[in-house]
């Protein structure tokens, strides 16, 4: 999937969640769905934040 050789680095899980979630958000913006972006950025940056603590009994 990957070239291989020197220089070419295989991005992580977590580079490819990020990025993927920057495309929607920009995507979202780019139909003028500002509501549902700011929703789905919101959801992005808490949604783990509030897992964790749930799984830590936090909440």
């Amino acid at each position: 999937m990957f070239p291989k050789g020197k220089g070419s680095a295989v991005p992580s899980d977590g580079q490819a969640r990020e990025k993927l979630a920057l495309y929607v958000y920009e995507y979202l913006l780019h139909i003028g769905a500002q509501k549902s972006a700011q929703t789905f950025l919101s959801e992005c940056i808490l949604g783990p934040v509030l897992c964790r603590a749930r799984e830590e009994g936090d909440l």
